[in-house]
């Protein structure tokens, strides 16, 4: 079964722009694996019962050990995505354990308003 409401709105909103944007999009963290973008649950300010403010990290994965090839792959998906996707407040270089790798990553945040119909 498929999620309903506000969140999982603002939710598919980031999923769906990502993936018009040509990004190999993740939203089952069992299948985040280098060359993908996971996208977190958001974390949210509700303002009333009918008005959200949604925060969405996406974290595009590259593969180890985090060199130049890396990087420049990082740096050229987050400048598409930053290009596709309105609502990008904060990019951060970071990492993340993956099974027995770290991974090298860039953590982009999207800020999403929505509210019930």
């Amino acid at each position: 079964m498929s999620a309903t409401g506000i969140l999982a709105e603002a939710y598919n909103n980031v999923v769906s722009r990502l993936q018009a944007a040509g990004v190999n999009v993740v939203t089952d963290a069992r299948n985040a694996r280098p060359l993908t973008a996971y996208v977190e649950l958001p974390t949210v300010t509700a303002f009333n019962s009918n008005i959200i403010d949604a925060t969405i990290v996406v974290r595009l994965l590259a593969p180890p050990p985090g060199g130049s090839d890396s990087a420049d792959y990082l740096l050229t998906l987050g400048d598409l995505v930053h290009e596709n996707i309105e609502g990008i407040t904060t990019i951060n270089p970071s990492s993340v354990l993956i099974g027995e790798q770290q991974l090298p990553t860039l953590d982009l945040t999207v800020r999403v308003s929505t509210r019930r119909n």
